[in-house]
C-alpha cells in the first residue's frame, strides 16, 4: 500500500474515533441534562423529602431496637450464650444494616417512591418538554437509570448515618467504618433495587397510571414474580418429563424467597439474595451479586418503551 493511501486510511480512522467520540460527549452531556432536571423535580417534590424523613425515623427506631436486642438477648448473632457485662461486641456495618430491618424498609419505600413518582411523572406529561432531540429519548432512558441508582444509594447512606448515629447509646457495640465488604454490600443492593426500579418504571411508562405500577411493583419488590416463574419453569420440568421430551436442568440450589415467602426460589435471583443480605450482611459467595441479565432486561424494556411509545 502506497504511503498516501496508508496516511489517508490512518486519517479516516482518526477523522472516525473523533466524531465518535464528539457524539458520545455530547449523548452524555445531554444525559447529565436532563439528570439535572429530573433532579430538580425531585428536589421541589414534598414526597421525596417525606420518604427520607420516614426511612430515617424507621432506621433510627430499628438501630435502638437492635442495640438492645444485643445487650439483652443470648446468643444473637454468634455471640456467646453467656454475655459478660462490659465484653464489646465488634459488628460491620453491612450486618448491622442488614439485622436492622434496612433491607426490607430501604427495598419497599424507595421502590414506591420510584413507582409513585415516574408514574405521575409519565402522567402528566412533564417528560415530553424534556425531549427536544432525535437522541432525547435514549438519553432520557439512561438518565432515568441513573436516577434509579443514586435515589438507592441516597436511601442506603441515609441507613448508615442512622447507624452511627445510634451506636454512641451503645458503648459495648463497636461498628467499625465502611470497609470494601461494605461497599460490595451497598453496591448489591443498589443493582437489585436497579432492576426492580427499571422494571417498574417500564410498567410506569406503559400505564402512565400509579396504581398498576404499584401494583407491579410489589409483585415485584416482595419476589412474587420470581416465586411464579420458579413454579411454571418446574411445572414445565415435570410436563416435560411426562411427555417424554428433553429433561430440562433443574432448578436447585434455592433458597427462601424474600419476606419468608413459603415457596423457593434460585440462589442466583435477586429476590433469594435479598434474604441473604438481611442475615450476615452479604450473600455467601461473594461474586453471587445480583444478575446483569437482568439488569440488561429492565433497561432494555424502559429504553424500548420510552423510544417507541410516541405518547410520553
Amino acid at each position: 500500500m502506497p504511503a498516501t493511501e496508508k496516511t489517508t486510511s490512518w486519517n479516516s480512522w482518526a477523522t472516525a474515533l473523533v466524531q465518535c467520540v464528539a457524539r458520545l460527549g455530547k449523548g452524555v452531556a445531554a444525559m447529565l441534562n436532563l439528570l439535572r432536571a429530573q433532579w430538580y423535580s425531585l428536589a421541589c417534590n414534598r414526597m421525596f423529602w417525606g420518604f427520607l424523613v420516614l426511612f430515617a425515623v424507621i432506621m433510627v427506631w430499628d438501630m435502638v431496637s437492635l442495640g438492645q436486642n444485643y445487650y439483652g438477648q443470648e446468643g444473637f448473632r454468634n455471640i456467646p450464650p453467656i454475655y459478660y457485662e462490659g465484653v464489646t461486641v465488634t459488628l460491620d456495618p453491612e450486618g448491622y444494616l442488614g439485622e436492622g430491618g434496612v433491607v426490607y424498609f430501604l427495598v419497599l419505600l424507595a421502590l414506591v417512591f420510584v413507582a409513585v413518582f415516574f408514574a405521575e411523572e409519565f402522567r402528566a406529561g412533564t417528560c415530553r418538554s424534556l425531549m427536544a432531540g432525535p437522541s432525547s429519548r435514549r438519553d432520557f432512558a439512561l438518565a432515568l437509570a441513573v436516577t434509579v441508582a443514586l435515589l438507592t444509594m441516597l436511601f442506603v447512606l441515609v441507613g448508615l448515618v442512622a447507624v452511627y448515629a445510634v451506636i454512641p447509646r451503645f458503648p459495648l457495640l463497636d461498628v467499625g467504618l465502611p470497609t470494601g465488604r461494605t461497599l460490595r454490600w451497598a453496591l448489591q443492593l443498589v443493582l437489585i433495587v436497579e432492576v426492580y426500579g427499571l422494571l417498574t418504571v417500564a410498567v410506569a411508562a406503559a400505564t402512565k397510571r400509579p396504581a398498576p405500577t404499584v401494583a407491579a411493583m410489589l409483585l415485584l419488590a416482595t419476589g412474587q414474580v420470581e416465586v411464579l416463574l420458579t413454579n411454571l419453569y418446574v411445572i414445565a420440568t415435570q410436563l416435560g418429563a411426562v411427555a417424554g421430551l428433553p429433561e430440562l436442568p433443574a432448578a436447585t440450589d434455592v433458597s427462601s424467597a424474600f419476606f419468608e415467602t413459603a415457596a423457593m426460589v434460585p440462589t442466583w435471583l435477586p429476590a433469594a439474595q435479598l434474604q441473604w443480605m438481611m442475615g450476615e450482611g452479604c450473600t455467601p459467595v461473594a461474586g453471587d451479586i445480583a444478575p446483569v441479565a437482568l439488569l440488561a432486561a429492565g433497561a432494555f424494556g424502559v429504553v424500548l418503551l420510552v423510544t417507541r411509545r410516541r405518547a410520553l
